[in-house]
């Protein structure tokens, strides 16, 4: 503001100033002459020093501006020096007059930038050559219309009127385009930089009427009132200059795409009217011989010269769009090879799915496109969905955790983050979204935790079954001393009763320090499929006896692993056991599949049952010593506990897989590297 103020103070006293001197007409073109040297600096050290805030078309926008100040100035020098040193008065028609209303027009050329525009930084090359092709059409139009017939002396006072008429003109026109900026840049800060312009503009345009009026009359000279037109406007553009938001930084919650495209259309129709004024004006406004080859020679070298500043800008288009193909072939060749899940949405449809993403969900990206992204989301967290697309739309980054649905009605967890990508407009145009499929994740984590705690169990069982194991012993020993006496028959009854409990306290607790055993006794190379096969052999009557049918299915080359087979054939033995009573318990009947394979190195054998299987919330305990689903008394609870004890100590893992019905169980065992026996057929 204080700008503006030094521009009205300034006015005023040359106003002032004129009024004493009015009856000294050399001093009033002395001190006008001066007083119009001042304001054009303004805008120039307030943009000078302010360049740094500035980068891309805001840039080229105040550096058209300064350019308009500097032109100006250096045409007004050159008016001082032949109106005050040459003593010619009023040089209306010279080479000066040619750059000061080339100037006059930058404020409206200077609009091509359009700095409040979300524009990418690398078109500022193309407005600046935009800008400077219609500055030098503008050039041409002046010195064709106004001071080549001005040169004449028969066309003087016609090129004089014209010159009060373009002035002011060009001064409305760009008070037009300023308030088509101001309604172009809303609430943007922008609007305020275009309208103190504007506000210059105007104050121009009717102080530059009058002085059009006395020039038309020859009533004009330097020191008139007039002159504060040519003033007041560096004054309000400095004001503009100082109070202009810098150039934005880049935006980290939602990402920026430009849709506007600079278009090269008034350029080709500026070269189009230089012919046409070029070489019509001989016949409409004929200065004679001299000046109309004048004018048709600068009419070809201006149809050159602008031809070539048009090529030369499409070469420099055509690159900047040649180095964002190329960004938009690496930034797609990064998502098509990236593991994450990248999805863009566009007014609510799927847009582009890279090859992660096809594969995790089953669809091909064909099929993607008739899909609606509702569809892929699962029924029970579909509820979270519109307050989401609610932030996205306020152009919100977003980020959450969703199950998802495959084409197969399978689910997955997955974290997810969605960017809004917002047109020049503010408008959401697209929606990008990073998904990751945190099932691997979660099942770590899951074996992280039930890791630690059966470790914790361990030590704690471990303790618990040494301190038990002592006294127990003492009781065994005491009660077998005991039945060596002569007893009456009821009191034999009840010690043989304290010596059985007894036994079965001791074998639970031999348990208990195999479970947290860390390694077996004795390892030797052994084939799974052989275990697996006597195992199932001892348990074959009392699974034909409880209705169960076993399928077998053997892998002929499963490597041979090394194990003790006495604690293998536990753990086999214990999952068939499981798998009948839960079948029995169930149905009363059932269908055991078991079989073998290879998985990389790994020796794999899986048991799996159609019975009740096991619910979702109680599968992470199933490991748990002395967890179980039995009734009271039915079992101890150590039988898994105790595998999976087991199979760590071998190196390998013991793990329930998902499955829709009944349960699944599998255990690998590192193998050996070479293959075992081959099965031997039922």
């Amino acid at each position: 503001m204080i700008w503006a103020i030094v521009g009205l103070v300034y006015a005023g006293v040359y106003a002032a100033l004129m009024s004493a001197l009015a009856d000294s007409p050399h001093a009033r073109l002395l001190v006008g002459n001066a007083a119009l040297l001042l304001p054009p600096l303004a805008p120039m050290v307030v943009i000078v020093r302010s360049r740094r805030r500035w980068t891309g078309r805001q840039a080229v926008f105040w550096a058209a501006i300064g350019t308009w100040a500097a032109l100006w100035l250096i045409g007004q020098v050159g008016w001082a020096i032949d109106e005050v040193l040459r003593q010619t008065p009023l040089p209306w028609f010279r080479w000066h007059l040619v750059l000061q209303l080339c100037a006059s027009a930058l404020p409206l050329i200077a609009l091509v930038a359009w700095p409040h525009r979300r524009e990418p930084p690398e078109t500022a090359a193309i407005a600046a050559l935009d800008i400077a092709v219609l500055v030098f059409l503008t050039g041409f139009l002046y010195w064709s219309l106004v001071v080549a017939p001005g040169t004449e002396p028969a066309q003087t006072s016609l090129a004089l009127r014209l010159l009060a008429i373009i002035g002011p003109l060009v001064r409305l026109a760009a008070i037009l385009g300023l308030g088509w900026a101001v309604l172009d840049a809303g609430n943007n800060a922008w609007a305020d930089v275009y309208k103190r312009l504007a506000l210059g503009m105007i104050l121009a345009f009717v102080a530059l009427v009058g002085l059009s009026l006395l020039a038309v009359r020859g009533a004009y000279q330097t020191g008139s009132f007039g002159d504060i037109g040519w003033m007041l406007p560096f004054w309000f553009a400095a004001w503009a200059a100082a109070s202009s938001p810098g150039s934005p930084a880049e935006s980290r919650s939602a990402v920026t795409w430009t849709v506007r495209h600079s278009s090269p259309a008034l350029l080709f129709a500026g070269i189009l009217v230089v012919p046409i004024i070029g070489f019509s004006l001989r016949y409409l406004m004929p200065a004679g011989e001299r000046v109309d080859r004048m004018r048709e020679l600068a009419t070809a070298v201006t149809l050159v010269c602008g031809t070539a500043l048009v090529m030369i800008r499409l070469r420099v288009e055509q690159r900047a769009v040649e180095r964002a193909n190329q960004g938009v072939r690496l930034l797609a060749t990064a998502c098509e090879q990236a593991g994450e899940l990248i999805l863009i949405l566009r007014d609510g449809r799927i847009e582009y799915a890279n090859d992660a993403f096809c594969r995790a969900v089953g669809y091909a990206r064909e099929e993607l496109e008739r899909v609606l992204p509702a569809q892929l989301v699962a029924t029970d967290a579909g509820e979270t969905i519109p307050a989401l697309r609610d932030r996205i739309h306020a152009r919100q980054t977003v980020r959450a955790t969703t199950v998802m649905r495959r084409r197969d009605g399978s689910t997955f967890l997955a974290d997810w983050a969605a960017a809004p990508i917002v047109d020049a407009g503010g408008r959401v145009t697209h929606v990008v979204s990073v998904i990751r499929d945190t099932t691997e994740e979660v099942r770590l984590r899951e074996q992280l935790v039930r890791g630690e705690r059966m470790s914790a169990i361990g030590e704690f069982v471990s303790s618990v079954a040494h301190e038990l194991n002592n006294p127990l012993q003492s009781v065994i020993g005491t009660l077998e001393l005991m039945l060596d006496g002569n007893h009456e028959p009821a009191v034999r009854a009840d010690l043989e009763r304290a010596r059985l409990e007894a036994g079965r306290a001791g074998r639970i607790i031999r348990n208990l320090l195999m479970f947290v055993r860390q390694s077996p006794d004795e390892r030797l190379l052994t084939s799974l499929n052989e275990i697996v096969q006597s195992t199932i052999g001892v348990r074959a009557y009392e699974l034909e006896m409880a209705g169960i049918k076993v399928c077998e299915e053997y892998a002929p080359n499963l490597p041979v692993v090394l194990a003790n087979r006495e604690e293998i054939q536990q753990v086999v033995l214990n999952l068939i056991i499981n798998a009948q009573q839960a079948m029995v318990d169930a149905n009363g009947r059932g269908v055991l599949s078991v079989r073998t394979f290879m998985e990389g190195e790994w020796a794999v054998v899986e048991m799996c049952d159609d019975g009740p299987g096991i619910a979702p919330e109680i599968a992470g305990r199933i490991f748990e010593p002395f967890f179980t689903t039995r009734s009271v008394g039915a079992g101890t609870g150590l039988g898994l506990s105790l595998s999976f004890g087991i199979a760590k100590a071998h190196g390998g893992s013991l793990a329930m897989l998902p499955r829709a019905c009944g349960a699944c169980f599998r255990l690998s065992l590192p193998g050996a590297g070479f293959p075992g026996p081959a099965p031997i057929s039922a």
